[in-house]
């Protein structure tokens, strides 16, 4: 019985040796699991292990690098393969495109042209005129207005206390105006403004007999004054304006000594359609 058995082991083993498989390693860089039956300086010949009953191969001995055996072993085949060459692959560079920022719409009328309802209070019919420059970081302003009041009233209550039957013809300005911040649809500015005012007056000329004789006279004021602002684009067409103007004038008319060190003040709520 022991020696059947020790048989029966011995038997095993042998089949299993007998398909042990062999690895060739070839120079494309692919393992060959196999069964070597003969190897020459030409050609080795070989078994598939997954079907050692099936056909033999063949492969060339300058494509095989080594045979590592199934016993442990290895045996090189050829020491000067070509190295491995990684397989090229195409690189595809993918270009991140940018979404276009579209136009902010309330901003691309440069031209404004307003009337400056606080004026109508004065008797004045005001208009003004602003062009944006520099992406609307720069602007240049010109009014002109006309005044229909028979006599001027507290807006220019200097002149009309120290003169006789004063009048307000017309004025004209000039500005330049910075806007530091600019938002969606508002925007704060701050510049200078140079005004002109004409004006009449009656002047006294003859004070005789207690009588005084007065002749029409013409004067005119000229300042420069710093302003600042809002403008609100409510819009793209339709923006409103409010700025306050304070400075000196730069011509002093005949005022009355009490008002030689008064400031000049403008002040502006406009409405406006933007081309």
């Amino acid at each position: 019985m022991r020696i059947y058995i020790v048989f029966i082991f011995t038997y095993f083993g042998c089949m299993c040796a007998s398909y042990a498989q062999d690895i060739l390693y070839t120079s494309s860089g692919n393992k060959i699991q196999a069964k070597v039956l003969e190897i020459s300086n030409v050609e080795i010949k070989y078994k598939d292990y997954s079907n050692i009953d099936g056909p033999t191969y063949v492969i060339y001995s300058a494509d095989v690098v080594l045979i590592q055996f199934s016993n442990g072993s290895t045996q090189i085949i050829n020491s000067n393969a070509p190295s491995l060459k990684p397989i090229k692959t195409e690189t595809i560079v993918t270009k991140k495109v940018e979404k276009k920022q579209q136009p902010n719409l309330y901003y691309l009328n440069p031209n404004l042209i307003s009337i400056n309802a606080l004026a109508l209070a004065n008797g004045d019919v005001t208009l003004m005129y602003d062009r944006d420059f520099l992406n609307s970081k720069l602007s240049l302003s010109v009014l002109g207005g006309y005044n229909f009041n028979a006599k001027m009233n507290f807006f220019n209550g200097y002149i009309n206390d120290s003169k006789v039957h004063a009048k307000k013809n017309y004025d004209v300005g000039l500005g330049v105006n910075f806007m530091p911040k600019n938002t969606k649809r508002g925007q704060y500015f701050v510049g200078l403004l140079g005004k002109y005012m004409s004006y009449n007056y009656d002047n006294v000329i003859d004070t005789s007999n207690n009588q005084s004789r007065y002749e029409k006279s013409s004067g005119y004021q000229m300042a420069i004054m710093v302003t600042n602002g809002w403008v609100v684009r409510v819009t793209p067409r339709f923006n409103f304006k409010i700025f306050a103007s304070i400075g000196a004038p730069i011509n002093a008319p005949e005022l009355k000594p009490k008002y030689s060190y008064s400031p000049k003040l403008y002040l502006g709520y406009c409405f406006g359609y933007r081309f």
